[in-house]
Parts: C-alpha cells; sequence; structure tokens
C-alpha cells in the first residue's frame, strides 16, 4: 500500500508542476497579449481573458491537489512527502 500511496504522490506532484508551467506560461501569454494591444479593445480583452483562465486553472489544480491529499490522508491516515524516499526501502 505504502508503494502505491508513494506512486500516486509523486504523479500528482508531477502533474501539479506541469499545471504550474502550464499556467504560468499561458499567463505570460495573455499578459504579452494585453501589453502589445496599443489600445486595440478587442486584443486587450483577449489579453485579460488569457490572463484570467490560467488564474483560475492554476486555482483549480491547487484545489484538485488539496482534495487529493485529503482523500489520501483519509484512506492511508498519513502524509506522503514524494521528495522523502521510504525508510522501509533504505536498507
Amino acid at each position: 500500500m505504502s508503494d502505491l500511496t508513494q506512486t500516486i504522490s509523486n504523479l500528482v506532484g508531477i502533474l501539479l508542476g506541469l499545471v504550474g508551467v502550464v499556467g504560468v506560461g499561458y499567463f505570460i501569454y495573455g499578459a504579452y497579449l494585453y501589453l502589445t494591444a496599443s489600445g486595440a479593445p478587442n486584443q486587450m480583452e483577449r489579453g485579460k481573458s488569457a490572463m484570467m483562465t490560467a488564474l483560475a486553472g492554476i486555482v483549480l489544480a491547487l484545489v484538485a491537489y488539496g482534495v487529493v491529499e485529503l482523500v489520501m490522508n483519509a484512506v492511508v491516515g498519513n502524509t506522503v512527502d514524494p521528495k522523502v524516499p521510504d525508510p522501509k526501502k533504505i536498507k
């Protein structure tokens, strides 16, 4: 069971990092659109929309991470740190 929880924890950590990188990249893209709009309302709106979408995606990913942690704590009873190896396997 410990291997499964460690695997799930590692997978969630990797996916959260990927979502964070994509979200920040999309936010930067939206900021670029907004800053280079030169007063064009359509492009300014596209930039604002992209930034809001990126922020909503990042917040949703953090909420999903919290839900996964809650479920893992309810099932396993303790948290699993993806960077700390299992003490039973160190020997």
